[in-house]
């Protein structure tokens, strides 16, 4: 893994900075970032604790959203990237009750699955990712090594292994929930309670996320001959990333001996 990244709740104030870095980063629809700030507050009124907290896509190590992609669509990147190739989404929904964190969504503008990329495309070119650069109070923290013009380059946000003073670290799972989440989370004890507490990994979705995939299943069961036609079709689309990512490793190997070559002759 070559990247890490840690949010730290208790610096959070709410500001929301980083849902419009993101929307305006990835151009999106102004009503549609890919990671949101939730406002949490305890039921115990003799505490009264409240505290926001920053969420976007855990990049988990075992993402149940690829397994559920049925046209490969949703995948797992080389560099551990959860990534989605718009190519083959068709929108069906099926990956977003499978996210234990519920960090994806169809675009009703495209109707393309869209979630957090953590900017892959401004890190590759040196940046950091767009809500992590903007957040005035540090909560973000963000390390990566990447490969820019042949050289090995480190892209960094604050210092993601410098944890406050009386602060801790968890990662987002439970006792029957825990796909591997990159993401971590550090903050006030108390925090991270009302975070367990309020914003706990779902087994399957949010209720309303298996609502809507029952009834999408039952949609899907009642049309009968047309429903295994558009498997047969989806079937066929995974297999064609499985083709793109074989041609893209030939590629990758044909360079490599490429340069060998090319460095043994000036050697000689």
């Amino acid at each position: 893994m070559s990247f890490q990244f840690r949010i730290d709740i208790s610096r959070c104030i709410g500001c929301r900075a980083c849902e419009v870095a993101c929307i305006t980063a990835n151009d999106l629809d102004s009503s549609n970032a890919r990671n949101w700030v939730k406002f949490l507050e305890s039921d115990d009124e003799a505490i009264g604790n409240t505290t926001f907290a920053p969420y976007l896509c855990h990049h988990c190590e075992d993402a149940p959203c690829v397994d559920a992609c049925p046209t490969g669509a949703s995948f797992k990147a080389a560099d551990g990237r959860v990534l989605v190739d718009k190519d083959l989404c068709i929108g069906c929904g099926l990956c977003v009750p499978a996210c234990p964190y519920e960090a994806r969504y169809v675009a009703p503008d495209t109707n393309k699955l869209e979630k957090c990329t953590l900017c892959e495309g401004r890190v590759k070119n040196g940046q950091a990712p767009a809500c992590f650069e903007v957040c005035p109070t540090g909560a973000r923290s963000f390390y990566e090594v990447v490969e820019i013009d042949g050289e090995q380059r480190t892209v960094s946000v604050g210092d993601v292994n410098a944890i406050d003073e009386g602060h801790e670290v968890i990662s987002l799972t439970s006792s029957t929930v825990n796909p591997g989440p990159r993401l971590r989370f550090s903050g006030l004890p108390d925090d991270l309670a009302l975070l367990r507490e309020k914003r706990p990994p779902q087994g399957g979705g949010s209720e309303a996320s298996m609502l809507w995939r029952n009834g999408a299943g039952k949609a899907v069961g009642a049309l009968g001959v047309a429903s295994a036609v558009a498997m047969g079709a989806m079937i066929g689309m995974r297999k064609l990333r499985e083709r793109k990512e074989k041609i893209a490793l030939q590629e990758l190997e044909e360079q490599q001996m490429l340069a060998a070559a090319a460095e043994g002759e000036a050697h000689e």
